[in-house]
């Protein structure tokens, strides 16, 4: 192609984007082009290099081909490039440093079999593509940042949707105003693919809890408490590389380390357990060994968790989370037949304790890792017209037959079976699909032909 008709077409595929841009945010003024220096020219969107082979037989190949799936394809990829590139109403949104060090779509995007090929070929971004550019140190890089930017978008929408549906707010046009601004932020990083400008992201996802904190008060309402978002990456050096650190997991000292709890929750800075070297030694361009070392000592942490201090409990643990928090507790079976089971699985429910007290079940912060039996809360949970399905589940018909209906000493002790009677809880311990069956009557006189009693005197080896 003639160079001349080449700068034409990259100007008119570049026009296009930046309509395309402006018509990303309606009703909102686009400000002016800001001082930056990125891209040596307008990024080319030589479509068919990324998506090889699409409705080639109709547009061709090159830059040429461009311009013509621009003309259905205008809006393509209009959120990716804003973030790129910083070009938002919003002004928390900075040039990503790709942009600004003048990397191209391609430069990252050089997989073709990883991708998704829901929509056509395209081509995936991958981890080698940051370490043949940066070394084998920033291989997980790519894996962190996703799962980083996804928990922080998913909460962030969800804290903007939470407000766009409150009533109190909807008849409040400055409110819905600043709404409107969250939600197209949050909107844009979403769309955009986050990971094209990390910080940036980051950012919009904050201004848009900003947003709604202000719409919350200007309206003259309390503000719901905003998610924890963990250290801002735009002003922690140490939050930019290693986005998504919350997500991995650690041992110290033989304990589980969380960084979510101590980084997000918890507000603790990168420096209080690690190097503050940077990554590059003085005066040179190898890496220095020093760069995020560890340095906390097992004392440092036994400073917060083993003793007096202002944290509690919830500093990490915040209520929100436990609410949804089921954990798996093994449980002791005194059974009497030879190879039977000794223990048992059961699902523990932390939102179901919400008003117990942490230091109920859990020791003291000296041996924090230790916690009391159920038994401590729950002694009489053997007895007569307990709900015995509230434990004992479907899971009982695999390992019981109707033989064994009457012969429970063989296995139980007798002082359990005692305390029961064989009414309608007792059956429905097993039975759980016919909790519904004729819920006002027992059991036992249809199926059994026998009362209640009578089949707890069975049960106990007494004739009737």
């Amino acid at each position: 192609m003639h160079p001349g008709r080449r700068r034409i077409v990259h100007g008119l595929v570049a026009a296009l984007a930046t309509a395309a841009l402006v018509a990303w945010t309606p009703g909102r003024q686009v400000p002016s082009p800001r001082a930056i220096t990125g891209a040596s020219g307008p990024v080319g969107l030589d479509c068919t290099s990324c998506h090889p082979g699409v409705h080639a037989t109709m547009t061709g190949k090159g830059v040429e081909a461009s311009a013509r799936c621009a003309t259905c394809h205008a809006r393509a990829h209009e959120a990716t490039q804003a973030l790129f590139q910083g070009l938002s109403p919003d002004t928390s949104l900075r040039p990503d440093r790709m942009f600004l060090a003048r990397v191209g779509c391609r430069s990252c995007h050089t997989d073709a079999t990883l991708a998704d090929t829901a929509a056509g070929p395209r081509l995936a971004a991958i981890g080698r593509a940051c370490t043949g550019c940066h070394g084998s140190r920033y291989g997980d890089m790519l894996t962190r940042w996703h799962e980083g930017l996804g928990w922080r978008s998913r909460v962030a929408d969800a804290y903007v949707s939470a407000a766009g549906a409150d009533t109190r707010l909807a008849a409040r046009p400055g409110a819905q105003a600043e709404l409107r601004s969250a939600r197209a932020d949050v909107t844009l990083v979403i769309h955009g693919g986050g990971l094209h400008n990390v910080v940036g992201s980051d950012a919009l996802l904050r201004s848009a809890i900003r947003n709604v904190g202000a719409a919350y008060r200007g309206a003259g309402v309390p503000v719901p408490p905003p998610p924890a978002l963990g250290p801002d990456p735009a002003a922690v050096s140490c939050a930019y590389c290693h986005y998504g650190i919350e997500a991995v997991g650690a041992t110290m000292f033989g304990q589980r380390f969380s960084h979510a709890d101590h980084v997000v929750r918890a507000g603790v800075a990168c420096s209080q357990c690690h190097s503050s070297a940077d990554y590059f030694a003085a005066g040179g361009r190898q890496p220095d060994p020093g760069h995020g070392k560890t340095t906390v000592t097992a004392a440092a942490c036994s400073a917060c968790h083993h003793v007096t201090s202002a944290l509690t409990c919830t500093t990490c643990h915040h209520q929100q989370d436990l609410a949804t928090r089921t954990d798996s507790v093994t449980l002791p079976l005194h059974l009497r037949p030879a190879g039977a089971p000794t223990s048992r699985e059961v699902a523990f429910r932390h939102g179901a304790h919400s008003t117990v007290e942490c230091t109920r079940c859990h020791a003291s912060r000296a041996a924090i890792t230790t916690v009391v039996a159920c038994t401590a809360c729950h002694e009489a949970h053997h007895r007569e017209a307990a709900d015995c399905s509230a434990c004992h589940t479907t899971r009982l018909l695999a390992s019981h037959t109707a033989a064994d209906h009457l012969v429970c000493t063989q296995c139980h002790a007798r002082e359990t079976l005692a305390l029961l009677t064989g009414d309608r809880t007792f059956c429905v311990s097993c039975h759980v699909d016919r909790r519904n069956h004729q819920p006002s009557r027992e059991c036992a006189p249809c199926h059994m032909q026998m009362s209640p009693t009578e089949v707890q005197a069975r049960i106990l080896g007494r004739q009737p």
